[in-house]
């Protein structure tokens, strides 16, 4: 588990999303503050936008794109273009599963090699039970929007490793110390991600559930950085000062009680309501104004007053000539 504090500012951003990056960074922060560190430089590789500086606002933040419209992009073999021990902290969050597993221990080498200080890797656990979750995920999206998510089927087409074999392998490139951190617990997971491709995905209206978003990442959030999970957090140090026993303690999170989980439950199900009520309402407004478009179109397509005259004078010459024929 982990207990980080919860800046309102950011509480109403989709939940796995507020979740891994809030715990990332308090870990870049907490091994800052081990070393005293006022303004430590971070590299970030991600194959989409983060948000991770508005997390990590005092960090001088490089961002090293891994993938082009979710294709890898990576060279073969993996070549970060910085010196070595250029970065206090270097991280990658949804990206290992998604380069072909040939080309991970590259990555992870150059992840050790230009960090002096702390490499941070998140990712999914290989597991059946976390395959048969990605399956039904997976086959949501299809059935409601008739998309193949393409993120998903990198999981099967790259293979997503069990966390076991992703330390022996940063092991096996010289790494003495590994931390794993849970985060995501996957019994609420499975339920807010359903709910996310429900009603979030693919829709410009994110302010309609942002309160539900806040409310779950203030209340149960915290609660959720423990077993079992579908994400784990990898803190690999590459100095022999940092305390990762300390940074561990610093990150354990407070026991969670029934009878708040059960209050936040309750609230969770009345704003779902009131978001269904409001979206309808959304939907209806919608729906006028397609309709007030779509007569604003049949009128700017009609033809002017002189076609107009045109077509009755060419009516009039087609019923002459009928006229014509019948005598």
């Amino acid at each position: 588990m982990c207990a980080l504090s919860t800046d309102t500012s950011f509480l109403g951003r989709v939940f796995d999303s507020y979740q891994n990056m809030m715990q990332i960074a308090a870990c870049v922060r907490e091994s800052a503050r081990q070393r005293s560190l006022k303004r430590v430089r971070v590299l970030e590789l991600s194959r989409r936008t983060t948000g991770l500086s508005d997390y990590l606002p005092e960090a001088l933040i490089t961002n090293f794109p891994t993938h082009s419209n979710d294709a890898p992009i990576l060279s073969d073999p993996v070549s970060l273009p910085y010196p070595d021990k250029s970065f206090h902290a270097c991280l990658i969050s949804d990206v290992y599963e998604h380069v072909p597993s040939e080309m991970r221990p590259g990555l992870l080498s150059e992840m050790l090699r230009v960090t002096e200080g702390l490499v941070l890797i998140g990712c999914p656990n290989g597991n059946e039970f976390v395959s048969r979750l990605d399956r039904m995920v997976f086959d949501f999206i299809w059935g409601k929007y008739g998309e193949r998510f393409t993120p998903l089927a990198q999981h099967v087409e790259f293979g997503v490793e069990p966390i076991e074999e992703i330390v022996k392998s940063i092991e096996a490139r010289g790494a003495d110390r590994v931390t794993v951190l849970p985060a995501n617990y996957v019994y609420r997971w499975i339920h807010l991600i359903l709910i996310y491709f429900d009603l979030q995905h693919q829709t410009s209206y994110a302010d309609v559930f942002e309160p539900f978003n806040r409310i779950y990442n203030e209340r149960l959030s915290p609660y959720d950085y423990r077993e079992p999970c579908y994400r784990y957090l990898i803190l690999v140090p590459t100095i022999a000062e940092l305390d990762m026993t300390a940074l561990n303690n610093s990150l354990t999170g407070r026991f969670e009680k029934p009878a708040p989980v059960k209050e936040t439950d309750e609230l969770l199900v009345q704003t779902f309501r009131e978001l269904d009520a409001s979206a309808a309402d959304r939907l209806r407004a919608s729906s006028i104004e397609i309709a007030r478009l779509r007569q604003r179109i049949a009128e700017l397509e009609a033809p002017g007053i002189e076609g107009r005259i045109k077509q009755v004078v060419s009516g009039i010459r087609r019923l002459v000539e009928r006229n014509k024929q019948r005598d």
